[in-house]
């Protein structure tokens, strides 16, 4: 491992573009025993987060480089270390897709992130273009330490996110709230152990990530100064997990959102939200689908294949118009008579725009559980 580590130090320095941001993306992905029956999950996950990656690549190179760390830990055995390193700091055209993934052993958690942490800042330190977006995927407690502690951890996460470093942490199977607390961590997904929740839980991360590109695009500038450049980074560190959870009730909106209603196939708009809509959102009578002033109806009353054509409808109108936030409301579950699990899951594939939210029974059923 140190010859990989010096070698990627050496290929890192080589390949710096001093006009640019140099992105590091961090993952450190649980491999102990517990993870077993969500490895082909993980593995599209990882490789999910790695297309991201290349695309942002691809769509900044003006202003970003995107390096890959990838290390996966368990308690190690069978000829093989606890801490496995797959890639170090490499250049994100270079990576390949990931498959090497064999659940076992135990959690050494606080070991894993500790001693990646500690490298990378070691590799990053003294460029002051350079920053981390740090994603930890486990399903367990720390149990198998030897090396760190959760306080030191603390401290060393403290210090990287005063750097301007990005931290988010998912996680199931154990008190997240609590463990992330402990560390520092702001940014927390807790998702169901099973394959929906694990599955959406990598595709809430990357959506995350390419909203964070996309704000270090924007306000990346090679000619700030050392000290304005840090505050940039913690500023879109603390914007990395948006709060996409509507709220339960809704008397105004903010500028740029769009109150979404479940209507009627006439579009008489005669009760609960869809009245409300009409009220204080500009709903229209008589039109039963799309947008109309600050709202966005969608038919509830017809079946149930022609409600997910609807909101099908709905998440590609969403995609076409990122400048807006969609709160989506508890459309189906009233009068339409809909149970709340089937609505939910017609919105899976909203789970990837940042700009829609969601009630937050529906993200519970979605596999995931969001902390702010």
């Amino acid at each position: 491992m140190n010859d990989q580590i010096k070698n990627s130090k050496n290929m890192y320095q080589q390949a710096i573009d001093p006009k640019k941001a140099q992105i590091h993306n961090l993952i450190i992905v649980d491999e102990s025993g517990s993870m077993g029956g969500l490895e082909k999950v993980t593995i599209g996950g990882i490789n999910e987060t790695i297309a991201t990656i290349k695309k942002a690549q691809e769509d900044f190179a003006d202003t970003q480089q995107h390096y890959l760390t990838l290390l996966t830990f368990d308690t190690g055995g069978y000829g093989m270390p606890p801490i496995r390193l797959h890639m170090a700091a490499m250049p994100i055209a270079q990576v390949t897709d990931f498959n090497n993934y064999h659940p076992r052993g135990g959690t050494p958690l606080f070991d894993a992130m500790g001693e990646s942490l500690t490298r990378l800042h070691d590799l990053i330190k003294d460029d002051e273009n350079a920053t981390a977006v740090v994603t930890v995927i486990t399903d367990g407690m720390e149990n198998a330490s030897r090396k760190w502690t959760g306080e030191a951890l603390r401290r060393l996460i403290e210090q990287l996110k005063e750097e301007g470093w990005t931290f988010s942490y998912m996680g199931s199977c154990h008190d997240v709230l609590e463990v992330t607390m402990k560390l520092s961590i702001d940014h927390v997904m807790e998702f169901d152990h099973d394959v929906v929740g694990a599955s959406n839980t990598w595709h809430r991360d990357s959506s995350s990530k390419r909203a964070y590109y996309e704000r270090m695009n924007r306000d990346f500038n090679v000619n700030d100064s050392r000290e304005k450049k840090m505050a940039m980074r913690r500023a879109n560190a603390r914007a990395y997990y948006a709060n996409r959870i509507t709220p339960d009730t809704i008397i105004q909106l903010a500028e740029g959102e769009i109150f979404v209603f479940g209507s009627n196939v006439d579009g008489t708009h005669n009760g609960g939200a869809a009245a409300a809509a009409v009220q204080n959102f500009g709903a229209i009578i008589g039109q039963a689908e799309g947008p109309q002033g600050r709202s966005y109806a969608i038919p509830t009353t017809g079946s149930y294949q022609s409600l997910a054509a609807a909101v099908q409808h709905f998440v590609d109108y969403a995609a076409q118009h990122p400048d807006q936030r969609f709160l989506v409301t508890r459309i189906g579950c009233g009068h339409a008579g809909y149970h709340t699990h089937d609505i939910a899951r017609l919105f899976t594939p909203a789970i990837t725009l940042e700009n829609v939210s969601l009630p937050e029974e529906f993200w519970k059923i979605l596999g995931l559980k969001m902390k702010f």
